[in-house]
């Protein structure tokens, strides 16, 4: 990520307040054109609709993962980790989704100046994180052992795997080139 000041030529084409609020100008030529396509994701994304739509939309579902886990089930959650059905319970895509807006937040925390692209680029880590925790779940048997049966544990490892999304991948692509048969020449596929 790089530091855009307001005086550099990135801060400028980043929409750092140049002007009022209308990029277009009158005077641009056709030159421009085709980086003017562009323009929206280098902007600062506090200062771009586009930026301000994707962070609400990120506080609106943690809003609604929120009340969807505390509303009271019918069914207690021992019953909801039964692993051995392959019935993935809800907790699991909560949890794992909470882990992967955990990172987007704390991402916007740590460098606050975030162009828009580099808010959606985060945002593709939600749609990676539920596929990820349901992985995690369905192999807590073998990652956790006898921990599996402990609910806040497989929930929490849920939630870890959503929120460091990329290390989650390469450790579980490394388990399963120990656990599975196939080329053990070195070569990654």
């Amino acid at each position: 990520m790089t530091d855009r000041s307001v005086g550099s030529p990135e801060g400028r084409r980043a929409g750092d307040d140049r002007s009022a609020g209308d990029d277009r100008s009158a005077d641009a030529g056709s030159s421009d054109r085709p980086s003017a396509g562009r323009e929206w994701t280098r902007r600062v994304w506090y200062r771009s609709r586009a930026g301000l739509a994707v962070v609400a939309a990120d506080l609106l579902l943690m809003t609604l993962l929120v009340a969807g886990t505390v509303v009271a089930y019918e069914i207690p959650f021992s019953e909801l980790s039964r692993i051995s059905d392959g019935i993935v319970p809800p907790y699991v895509y909560a949890f794992s989704l909470f882990g992967a807006l955990g990172f987007v937040f704390t991402a916007l925390i740590e460098e606050f100046d975030s162009s828009v692209s580099d808010v959606l680029r985060y945002n593709f880590r939600l749609p990676a994180a539920v596929p990820l925790g349901v992985g995690i779940y369905l192999l807590s048997g073998v990652i956790l052992g006898d921990g599996a049966a402990d609910v806040p544990l497989v929930a929490g490892t849920v939630f870890l795997a959503g929120l460091y999304v990329n290390l989650a991948y390469k450790r579980l692509g490394a388990l399963a080139r120990r656990l599975l048969p196939g080329n053990r020449g070195g070569a990654d596929e």
